[in-house]
């Protein structure tokens, strides 16, 4: 397991984390210090290096950003620490369920171990704190005004992702990121892609993309298109991660996740 530590600019560090079987598929995760606040605790396989780590960094809390296992994995461990950290309420409370997750995410990342200590709370400012529910219901971002830096967790991940969860809620997602993207931050720092400049003119051309695309692919759907048929002709072919998870992460789970975006009974919040 890797974890090296990179100063981004002032008061900002970077905690980059890989092992190699997140490396083999293309995987790692990052989590970062910002005002003294860790935002996300990375995946348990990394558990002994990253507490290494804020043994030396010393934040005075976290953020943690949603209850998956590559940015809450060590949420039991620091909690038990007695780190105060800050956390949606879904997010806790998935935690201490331990919910079960597919083989490839174990594989890849481990599986954390259920939170039993209380979380003691904490006030992060001058962070503040935003629901960005849609890749999650639980998902937040960490956003400093002055500096006009988000740490994002998975809001972001890039313009034209184009797999996602089958869990995801486009319509939540689209409304996150016009929200944040409405603060004009400079910075974004993501969970997978590093330190992002140029932010708000990224946010807006994935705002652009993701409206054009699930217009297209409800129109073809409209016209009587299977999903098969959409996801090649608007997506492509799968790629390897959709076969492992068995479509769990998928360009198929985009596809009915962007048809489902305008059905008027699709929740706007799923899991």
């Amino acid at each position: 397991m890797t974890l090296s530590i990179e100063q981004v600019e002032a008061d900002v560090v970077r905690l980059s984390m890989s092992g190699w079987r997140g490396r083999a598929v293309g995987y790692t995760v990052s989590a970062y210090v910002l005002r003294g606040v860790l935002v996300d605790t990375g995946f348990p396989g990394i558990r002994s290096e990253l507490m290494q780590a804020v043994t030396t960094l010393a934040p005075r809390g976290g953020i943690v950003t949603h209850w998956h296992e590559d940015h809450a994995g060590n949420v039991p461990e620091l909690a038990a620490s007695g780190l105060p950290l800050v956390m949606h309420a879904e997010c806790e409370r998935l935690l201490r369920e331990r919910p079960s997750i597919r083989a490839y995410r174990q594989i890849v990342w481990d599986r954390p171990n259920a939170l039993v200590a209380p979380v003691r709370a904490f006030d992060p400012a001058p962070l503040q704190i935003m629901a960005t529910p849609g890749h999650t219901d639980d998902h937040i971002v960490a956003w400093d005004p002055e500096r006009r830096i988000v740490v994002s967790g998975d809001l972001f991940l890039g313009v034209k992702v184009r797999v996602a969860h089958s869990h995801e809620s486009f319509a939540a997602l689209l409304h996150s990121l016009r929200a944040v993207a409405a603060l004009e931050p400079r910075m974004l720092l993501d969970a997978h892609r590093g330190p992002v400049l140029n932010a708000t003119t990224l946010l807006h051309a994935k705002i652009g993309w993701l409206d054009d695309t699930i217009g297209t692919i409800r129109a073809l759907h409209d016209k009587g298109a299977g999903e098969r048929e959409i996801q090649h002709r608007v997506l492509g072919a799968e790629p390897f991660v959709g076969w492992v998870s068995f479509g769990e992460y998928s360009k198929r789970s985009f596809v009915r996740a962007a048809i489902a975006s305008g059905s008027p009974a699709a929740s706007p919040h799923q899991r």
